[in-house]
């Protein structure tokens, strides 16, 4: 039998390939680690309902961890299990020079995913929810429906802008206004969340429920929001395609997410 008992999964750039596929070496590693009784689960920066389809794809039976940890969402029961949303006034108090400043913002809600701005992020989405069985679809919801999203819980802001230095700029200059943690998800693009969540942290409250140790955790990573759970996890995976500072922080190194790096570390480090 393996040491570990649960395997958790980056999603872009880690369990998918460049084309938004898991490859079949992936699929047949998680599988035979499942049979192993390896539990398996999807850490993302995603928006839940764009991870789900790919939780659906794998059957797996465990809740997915969205929104780089913010929440923790049971695709079974269709609920948000446990999650710290955004601070309602500071954001309320953002979002006007996010409109005035002319930047493009996600909101993840529980509801589905809100929207200023960043019509192209918007098409894309729609063109890949068009695609989805009906109940995996994704719901999204205009700017114009602003005011009744702030008395919901929203568990993540993406603000982007082509202008990578017109994005700097904005977060340097309201910099007293965004008391959220932050991960430069790209140079164009910054993710906030409220202080305290991140994908290690879920990731380890989660592994308690089920009583899983973290020194029994695997954790496969490419980018700055996985560095949370290389700190915790008991064997940390970076992918070849990560960038050294990345990999600096794993324990391991496997292949590029195009070249089945989840199923070759698997096989190598991880089952029995």
């Amino acid at each position: 039998m393996s040491e570990y008992k649960a395997i958790a999964l980056d999603m872009d750039g880690t369990l998918l390939t460049r084309d938004h596929q898991i490859s079949a070496a992936t699929r047949s590693a998680l599988a035979q680690a499942r049979a192993q009784g390896i539990k398996v689960l999807l850490v993302t920066g995603r928006h839940f309902m764009t991870a789900r389809p790919f939780h659906h794809d794998l059957a797996l039976d465990t809740p997915i961890i969205c929104s780089n940890g913010a929440c923790l969402y049971d695709p079974g029961s269709d609920r948000i299990l446990a999650g710290d949303p955004l601070a309602r006034a500071p954001l309320g108090n953002l979002l006007p020079r996010v409109e005035a400043r002319q930047m493009g913002a996600l909101f993840h809600l529980s509801e589905g995913i809100g929207y200023i701005g960043g019509e192209e992020h918007v098409t894309r989405i729609r063109s890949w929810s068009a695609n989805q069985p009906a109940h995996l679809k994704i719901a999204i919801h205009p700017v114009e429906e602003l005011a009744g999203w702030l008395e919901k819980p929203v568990w993540k802001l993406e603000l982007f802008n082509q202008d990578p230095a017109h994005l700097h700029r904005f977060m340097d200059e309201e910099h007293d206004l965004i008391p959220f943690t932050r991960d430069w998800a790209a140079p164009y693009a910054v993710e906030l969340v409220q202080p305290g969540c991140s994908k290690g942290n879920r990731l380890a409250q989660w592994a308690a429920s089920e009583g899983i140790a973290m020194e029994q955790v695997v954790a496969f990573g490419d980018n700055n929001n996985d560095l949370s759970m290389f700190e915790q996890a008991g064997l940390a995976v970076a992918m070849g395609n990560a960038a050294p500072q990345i990999q600096s922080h794993a324990d391991k190194v496997t292949a590029d997410h195009n070249e089945d790096g989840i199923a070759l570390a698997l096989q190598r480090w991880v089952l029995s």
